[in-house]
Protein backbone atom coordinates (compact mmCIF):
# COMPACT_ATOMS: atom_id res chain seq x y z
CA UNK A 1 0.00 0.00 0.00
CA UNK A 2 1.40 3.39 -1.00
CA UNK A 3 1.95 6.33 1.34
CA UNK A 4 -0.81 8.24 -0.48
CA UNK A 5 -3.28 5.39 0.08
CA UNK A 6 -2.41 5.16 3.79
CA UNK A 7 -2.82 8.91 4.19
CA UNK A 8 -6.19 8.77 2.42
CA UNK A 9 -7.42 6.01 4.74
CA UNK A 10 -6.22 7.88 7.83
CA UNK A 11 -8.09 10.97 6.70
CA UNK A 12 -11.28 8.98 6.17
CA UNK A 13 -11.02 7.38 9.62
CA UNK A 14 -10.12 10.60 11.42
CA UNK A 15 -12.65 11.97 13.92
CA UNK A 16 -12.02 15.73 14.25
CA UNK A 17 -14.54 16.10 17.10
CA UNK A 18 -15.35 13.34 19.57
CA UNK A 19 -18.32 13.52 21.92
CA UNK A 20 -19.16 11.30 24.85
CA UNK A 21 -22.32 9.24 25.20
CA UNK A 22 -23.08 7.51 28.48
CA UNK A 23 -25.33 4.45 28.08
CA UNK A 24 -26.97 2.82 31.08
CA UNK A 25 -28.29 -0.66 30.37
CA UNK A 26 -28.85 -3.68 32.59
CA UNK A 27 -28.27 -5.90 29.54
CA UNK A 28 -25.68 -4.22 27.28
CA UNK A 29 -25.75 -7.19 24.91
CA UNK A 30 -29.15 -5.98 23.72
CA UNK A 31 -27.71 -2.63 22.59
CA UNK A 32 -24.39 -3.94 21.24
CA UNK A 33 -25.24 -2.83 17.71
CA UNK A 34 -26.04 0.68 18.91
CA UNK A 35 -22.75 0.93 20.81
CA UNK A 36 -20.88 -0.16 17.69
CA UNK A 37 -22.62 2.37 15.43
CA UNK A 38 -22.09 5.22 17.90
CA UNK A 39 -18.40 4.35 18.10
CA UNK A 40 -18.17 4.28 14.30
CA UNK A 41 -19.90 7.68 14.29
CA UNK A 42 -17.06 9.27 16.30
CA UNK A 43 -18.72 9.04 19.72
CA UNK A 44 -16.93 7.82 22.83
CA UNK A 45 -19.39 5.42 24.47
CA UNK A 46 -19.29 4.50 28.16
CA UNK A 47 -21.60 1.67 29.23
CA UNK A 48 -22.76 1.18 32.81
CA UNK A 49 -24.79 -1.79 34.05
CA UNK A 50 -26.14 -0.07 37.15
CA UNK A 51 -28.16 3.12 37.35
CA UNK A 52 -26.31 4.60 40.32
CA UNK A 53 -22.95 4.17 38.56
CA UNK A 54 -24.25 5.94 35.50
CA UNK A 55 -25.71 8.83 37.48
CA UNK A 56 -22.41 9.42 39.28
CA UNK A 57 -20.72 9.89 35.89
CA UNK A 58 -23.53 11.82 34.19
CA UNK A 59 -21.79 15.20 34.20
CA UNK A 60 -18.93 13.88 32.08
CA UNK A 61 -21.26 13.07 29.17
CA UNK A 62 -22.69 15.03 26.25
CA UNK A 63 -25.73 12.73 26.13
CA UNK A 64 -27.26 10.15 28.47
CA UNK A 65 -29.06 7.12 27.03
CA UNK A 66 -31.20 5.06 29.38
CA UNK A 67 -32.13 1.58 28.18
CA UNK A 68 -35.61 0.94 29.64
CA UNK A 69 -36.35 -2.16 27.58
CA UNK A 70 -35.32 -4.66 30.26
CA UNK A 71 -37.69 -3.31 32.93
CA UNK A 72 -40.61 -5.32 34.17
CA UNK A 73 -44.02 -3.97 33.12
CA UNK A 74 -44.91 -2.81 36.65
CA UNK A 75 -41.68 -0.81 36.97
CA UNK A 76 -41.61 0.84 33.55
CA UNK A 77 -43.49 4.11 34.02
CA UNK A 78 -42.47 4.70 37.64
CA UNK A 79 -38.77 4.26 36.81
CA UNK A 80 -39.03 6.50 33.75
CA UNK A 81 -40.89 9.11 35.79
CA UNK A 82 -38.13 9.07 38.42
CA UNK A 83 -35.42 9.51 35.80
CA UNK A 84 -37.25 12.39 34.13
CA UNK A 85 -37.34 14.23 37.46
CA UNK A 86 -33.59 13.76 38.01
CA UNK A 87 -31.21 16.69 37.60
CA UNK A 88 -28.44 15.91 35.11
CA UNK A 89 -26.80 19.38 35.06
CA UNK A 90 -28.25 20.18 31.66
CA UNK A 91 -27.04 16.98 29.99
CA UNK A 92 -29.72 15.88 27.46
CA UNK A 93 -31.24 12.40 27.76
CA UNK A 94 -32.66 9.78 25.41
CA UNK A 95 -34.79 6.88 26.62
CA UNK A 96 -34.87 3.55 24.79
CA UNK A 97 -38.26 1.96 25.41
CA UNK A 98 -40.30 -1.04 24.25
CA UNK A 99 -43.08 -0.37 21.77
CA UNK A 100 -45.60 -1.73 24.29
CA UNK A 101 -44.72 1.10 26.70
CA UNK A 102 -45.96 3.86 24.38
CA UNK A 103 -49.65 3.25 25.03
CA UNK A 104 -49.08 3.28 28.80
CA UNK A 105 -47.10 6.50 29.14
CA UNK A 106 -48.65 9.75 30.30
CA UNK A 107 -48.56 12.91 28.17
CA UNK A 108 -45.65 14.42 30.13
CA UNK A 109 -43.47 11.36 29.62
CA UNK A 110 -44.34 11.24 25.93
CA UNK A 111 -42.79 14.72 25.61
CA UNK A 112 -39.38 13.30 26.50
CA UNK A 113 -36.84 12.11 23.93
CA UNK A 114 -38.06 8.53 23.41
CA UNK A 115 -36.93 5.87 20.97
CA UNK A 116 -38.42 2.42 20.44
CA UNK A 117 -35.84 -0.36 20.75
CA UNK A 118 -35.01 -2.82 19.23
CA UNK A 119 -34.97 -0.68 16.15
CA UNK A 120 -32.70 0.58 13.43
CA UNK A 121 -29.48 1.63 15.09
CA UNK A 122 -28.79 4.19 12.36
CA UNK A 123 -32.07 5.89 13.26
CA UNK A 124 -30.94 6.16 16.88
CA UNK A 125 -27.61 7.56 15.67
CA UNK A 126 -29.51 10.27 13.80
CA UNK A 127 -31.49 11.19 16.91
CA UNK A 128 -28.32 11.26 19.04
CA UNK A 129 -26.70 13.70 16.63
CA UNK A 130 -29.86 15.83 16.51
CA UNK A 131 -30.26 16.02 20.30
CA UNK A 132 -26.64 17.04 20.87
CA UNK A 133 -26.70 19.54 17.99
CA UNK A 134 -29.87 21.20 19.31
CA UNK A 135 -28.36 21.52 22.77
CA UNK A 136 -25.14 23.07 21.42
CA UNK A 137 -26.97 25.59 19.25
CA UNK A 138 -29.01 26.77 22.24
CA UNK A 139 -26.08 27.23 24.62
CA UNK A 140 -22.68 27.49 22.94
CA UNK A 141 -21.21 29.61 25.72
CA UNK A 142 -22.13 27.18 28.49
CA UNK A 143 -20.46 24.40 26.54
CA UNK A 144 -17.34 26.46 26.19
CA UNK A 145 -17.32 27.18 29.90
CA UNK A 146 -17.71 23.58 31.03
CA UNK A 147 -15.09 22.22 28.68
CA UNK A 148 -16.88 18.86 28.66
CA UNK A 149 -17.94 19.06 25.06
CA UNK A 150 -16.95 20.65 21.79
CA UNK A 151 -19.04 23.76 21.26
CA UNK A 152 -20.61 24.83 18.02
CA UNK A 153 -21.00 28.35 16.63
CA UNK A 154 -22.66 28.42 13.23
CA UNK A 155 -20.46 26.04 11.21
CA UNK A 156 -17.47 26.21 13.57
CA UNK A 157 -16.60 23.50 16.11
CA UNK A 158 -14.49 24.58 19.08
CA UNK A 159 -12.84 21.85 21.15
CA UNK A 160 -11.50 23.52 24.30
CA UNK A 161 -9.79 20.40 25.54
CA UNK A 162 -7.56 20.38 22.47
CA UNK A 163 -7.68 24.15 21.88
CA UNK A 164 -8.72 23.43 18.31
CA UNK A 165 -11.20 24.91 15.86
CA UNK A 166 -12.79 23.01 12.96
CA UNK A 167 -15.06 23.73 10.04
CA UNK A 168 -16.67 20.86 8.11
CA UNK A 169 -14.23 18.43 9.71
CA UNK A 170 -11.16 20.44 8.65
CA UNK A 171 -8.97 21.98 11.31
CA UNK A 172 -8.36 25.73 11.11
CA UNK A 173 -4.78 26.44 12.15
CA UNK A 174 -4.90 29.30 14.66
CA UNK A 175 -2.17 30.74 16.83
CA UNK A 176 -2.77 30.67 20.58
CA UNK A 177 -3.57 34.38 20.55
CA UNK A 178 -6.07 34.00 17.71
CA UNK A 179 -7.68 31.06 19.48
CA UNK A 180 -7.90 33.01 22.76
CA UNK A 181 -9.49 35.95 20.95
CA UNK A 182 -12.13 33.73 19.36
CA UNK A 183 -13.01 32.03 22.65
CA UNK A 184 -13.13 35.39 24.46
CA UNK A 185 -15.60 36.75 21.93
CA UNK A 186 -17.71 33.59 22.05
CA UNK A 187 -17.92 33.67 25.82
CA UNK A 188 -19.19 37.25 25.70
CA UNK A 189 -22.44 35.92 24.13
CA UNK A 190 -22.70 38.73 21.60
CA UNK A 191 -21.72 41.53 23.96
CA UNK A 192 -19.17 44.04 22.69
CA UNK A 193 -15.58 43.52 23.82
CA UNK A 194 -13.60 46.76 23.79
CA UNK A 195 -10.02 46.83 22.61
CA UNK A 196 -9.02 47.65 26.19
CA UNK A 197 -10.86 44.56 27.46
CA UNK A 198 -9.14 42.34 24.92
CA UNK A 199 -5.72 43.79 25.66
CA UNK A 200 -6.23 43.22 29.36
CA UNK A 201 -7.51 39.64 29.04
CA UNK A 202 -5.45 38.31 26.14
CA UNK A 203 -2.20 40.29 26.43
CA UNK A 204 -2.50 41.07 30.16
CA UNK A 205 -1.68 44.71 29.66
CA UNK A 206 -3.61 47.96 29.98
CA UNK A 207 -1.42 49.81 27.46
CA UNK A 208 -3.25 50.98 24.35
CA UNK A 209 -1.37 54.03 23.27
CA UNK A 210 -1.63 54.01 19.44
CA UNK A 211 -1.16 50.26 19.35
CA UNK A 212 -3.15 48.38 16.75
CA UNK A 213 -2.17 44.94 18.06
CA UNK A 214 -5.80 43.89 18.63
CA UNK A 215 -6.87 44.97 15.15
CA UNK A 216 -3.94 43.14 13.54
CA UNK A 217 -4.77 39.85 15.26
CA UNK A 218 -8.51 40.19 14.57
CA UNK A 219 -7.68 40.75 10.89
CA UNK A 220 -5.53 37.60 10.86
CA UNK A 221 -8.25 35.61 12.66
CA UNK A 222 -10.87 36.78 10.19
CA UNK A 223 -8.70 35.77 7.26
CA UNK A 224 -8.25 32.24 8.61
CA UNK A 225 -12.00 31.94 9.28
CA UNK A 226 -12.80 33.18 5.78
CA UNK A 227 -14.62 36.17 7.28
CA UNK A 228 -14.95 39.67 5.85
CA UNK A 229 -15.19 42.88 7.87
CA UNK A 230 -17.64 44.39 5.36
CA UNK A 231 -20.03 41.37 5.52
CA UNK A 232 -19.13 39.54 8.74
CA UNK A 233 -20.29 35.99 9.39
CA UNK A 234 -18.34 35.55 12.61
CA UNK A 235 -16.80 38.77 13.96
CA UNK A 236 -18.47 42.19 13.77
CA UNK A 237 -16.59 45.48 14.21
CA UNK A 238 -18.22 48.03 16.51
CA UNK A 239 -16.67 51.24 15.25
CA UNK A 240 -14.72 53.20 17.82
CA UNK A 241 -15.27 50.53 20.48
CA UNK A 242 -14.18 46.99 19.66
CA UNK A 243 -15.61 43.69 18.43
CA UNK A 244 -18.39 41.18 19.05
CA UNK A 245 -19.60 37.91 17.53
CA UNK A 246 -21.89 38.38 14.54
CA UNK A 247 -25.62 37.60 14.79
Amino acid sequence: MSTEEITSIEQLDYCPVTQRVLLISAFPRGVHELVRDLSDGCFDVMVFHHLDQGLRNAQSADLLIFDMTSLRTTDEESTLQTLVQQEFSGVPTLFLIKESMLSELGDKLKQQELMVWPGRSQEVLYHVQRIIRNREQKAPSSLLLTGTSPAIYKDLWIDRKKMSVYRSGAKIELTKTEYDLLVKLLLSEGAVQTREDLLSDIWETSFLGGSNVVDVHIKSLRKKLGDRASEPSYITTVRGVGYRMAD
